[in-house]
């Protein structure tokens, strides 16, 4: 039985100086301390914790806490002096911390879905947006739990009777106020010219006006019933009780359709000096969005049969599939027959509460009565790397040219792509990493250079990297060549940056820092400029760049639409509803994304994709 739920925001502060600060809470059981002297405790463990040592649990002179770190610093924790359930006190804190972002930070923009303008944007939760909405803080806390026990913790529920509005900043766009701007120029022009016509006008404003004839007209014709933003469905409390709790009654849509999402994040790890893949994994989410009126059966099917992971040669042949007449390019490539079938290695498949699992282990099908609007309805991790016919969706071949004569790095990159020509692959980018311990590039000779077949390059000084950005690419291209040249300073020499690229030597990385009073002295020269001291950043962004742990790898990002790259496609929808029976229409969509926290998933997955460097990727002339 949890005592207090607590949020909290953890100051950033170094050394002894940092502490937390108790933004809102409620106490369940008066067994606490006060606030300020309970976080006081939690504050002593934490700070002299290193950061590979914290774990979601402290327990202090008899008090337990359970927490989990947020955006922002913001900690959302539970207080209790009893021995409760580890793992249901995280999982609780996951989802009520996951319910708090769904109200509290907008999702939501105007305008056209399809605009690359108005791509759907998620404002993480920050400590003043918890304070201006305090009241709705409070209404979460008593319906989320209850003396100490968990109640209700679904969005979808508690979105229908907790009808609070969100406080949240309003940022005017230029756009917007440019639009302000004309219109009240406009509005100006106007007034002048009806002063002007002021009296030419008399007569026409009393014609304008002759047709009303009396006031009664003039009534508010409203209706007596309030807006659709304060609607509560009187079955909402006898659904949270009841077996389905995900999915109240009383639901209506005109048009009634699903959309589901495939979206596949790869984890990749390729060594460029023995050529071997070290990882090839995916970690897939399956996302619905759900407007379907009434309580709706739906039948999911894969074309993966041993979807449950329970071997079976047998064959399964449904009827009323949605998806019979839906004609998909290039089928016949894709479809084998049942001997040839390859199968695909998926595991550690989780399901949404609202899944029967009965239906997935006997017949391999995904029969659900969905929740409303958006939600997961699965997750699942394939090993690529036992497919051996799934070659790497984009390869990568970069070499790094050191000119110690004219003092010079050249980095050239060759990209080749392994999936098929008639897909594309959208906002592709490539970090190359230049490490600021071998390389010094010239603040006072910045000419930075560059060609490419495709795209634009730029050089970060701040954190020592070359980006390779391309909007778009086509499937199948065997080479797209980028090369780029930087102006150095200074350059190891030969045996000791090939020493250095082994690991063997980490001297460069233990260097000793200057002292405080040459630090100040230095500072104050660069300040100035005086003593021969430049006033540009650069340097001191060059020595922040040092402090980046990683130089050693190549991070690519990309998107692929309507790509499953584990190979698991939908193949059976059907969609039920004995009341209503109305006509449903699916919507399936697939992607494929590295490193990319997109809105489109609910989980928002980030994954790797990564090149290790190695001797070979370097040359000196």
């Amino acid at each position: 039985m949890i005592s207090g739920l607590f949020l909290v925001h953890w100051a950033e502060a170094e050394g002894s100086y940092a502490h937390s600060e108790v933004l809102l809470y409620r106490q369940y059981h008066n067994d606490l301390p006060h606030p300020q002297v309970l976080f006081s405790k939690f504050d002593s463990v934490y700070k002299l914790q290193e950061e590979y040592e914290r774990t979601p649990f402290i327990s202090v002179d008899g008090i337990n806490f359970a927490y989990i770190p947020g955006d922002n610093g913001i900690f959302v924790v539970v207080v209790s002096r009893r021995n409760i359930d580890a793992m249901s006190a995280v999982l609780f804190l996951h989802q009520f911390y996951g319910t708090l972002c769904h109200y509290l930070c907008d999702t939501n923009t105007g305008g056209d879905s399809g605009s690359e303008n108005n791509k759907p944007r998620l404002q993480k939760l920050h400590k003043d947006t918890i304070i201006d909405n305090f009241n709705l803080v409070y209404e979460l806390f008593d319906e989320c739990m209850d003396y100490g026990i968990v109640q209700l913790t679904d969005y979808n529920i508690l979105k229908e009777y907790i009808k609070v509005e969100a406080n949240r900043p309003k940022i005017v766009g230029v756009e917007s106020m440019n639009a302000d701007s004309s219109s009240d120029s406009s509005s100006d022009e106007e007034t002048t010219k009806k002063k002007k016509n002021k009296n030419k006008n008399k007569g026409k404003t009393i014609k304008e006006h002759k047709d009303v004839k009396s006031t009664h007209n003039q009534a508010v014709k409203t209706d007596v019933i309030s807006p659709e933003s304060t609607y509560i469905n009187s079955s909402i409390l006898r659904s949270s009780a009841s077996s389905i709790s995900w999915r109240p009654k009383g639901i209506f849509y005109a048009k009634n359709e699903i959309f589901i999402d495939m979206i596949e994040s790869c984890e990749f790890a390729y060594d460029l000096e023995s050529q071997f893949i070290k990882r090839n994994e995916i970690r897939g989410v399956c996302d619905v969005k759900c407007y379907l009126s009434g309580m709706p059966l739906c039948n999911l099917g894969f074309n993966e049969t041993k979807i449950s992971g329970i071997a079976s040669s047998d064959d399964y042949d449904l009827e009323g599939n949605q998806l019979a007449n839906v004609e998909v390019e290039d089928a016949e490539e894709e479809q084998t027959s049942a001997k040839e079938h390859t199968r695909v290695p998926i595991s550690n498949v989780q399901f949404h509460q609202c899944v029967d699992l009965s239906t997935v282990y006997r017949n391999n099908i995904i029969k659900f009565i969905p929740a409303d609007h958006k939600f997961t309805l699965m997750s699942y991790r394939v090993e690529q790397q036992k497919q051996r016919r799934k070659l790497p969706l984009i390869m990568l071949k970069p070499t790094y040219v050191v000119n110690t004569g004219e003092k010079t790095l050249q980095v050239m990159c060759e990209l080749s792509t392994h999936f098929k020509k008639r897909l594309r692959a959208n906002n592709i980018q490539i970090v190359l990493p230049i490490d600021p311990h071998i390389f010094s590039p010239s603040a006072s000779n910045p000419d930075f250079k560059y060609k490419a077949q495709l795209g634009d390059v730029s050089y970060k000084i701040d954190s020592s990297q070359l980006l390779w950005n391309i909007e778009s690419l086509v499937g199948s291209q065997s080479s797209v060549k980028m090369m780029a040249q930087l102006n150095l300073d200074s350059c190891l020499e030969t045996n000791e940056l090939f020493s250095y690229i082994r690991r063997e030597n980490t001297e460069f990385k233990n260097q000793p820092e200057p002292q405080e009073n040459e630090a100040d002295i230095d500072s104050l020269d660069q300040f100035y400029g005086v003593n021969g001291a430049s006033s540009s950043l650069a340097p001191k962004l060059h020595d922040l760049s040092k402090k980046m742990r990683n130089f050693s790898d190549i991070n690519v990002r990309f998107t692929i639409p309507m790509l499953s790259y584990s190979g698991l496609k939908i193949t059976y929808v059907k969609v039920e509803e004995e009341q209503m029976k109305y006509t449903c229409f699916p919507w399936i969509r697939y992607l494929t994304q590295s490193n990319y926290d997109t809105s489109l998933s609910q989980t928002n997955m980030s994954s790797n994709y990564i090149f290790n460097l190695g001797p070979s990727s370097f040359q000196v002339i």
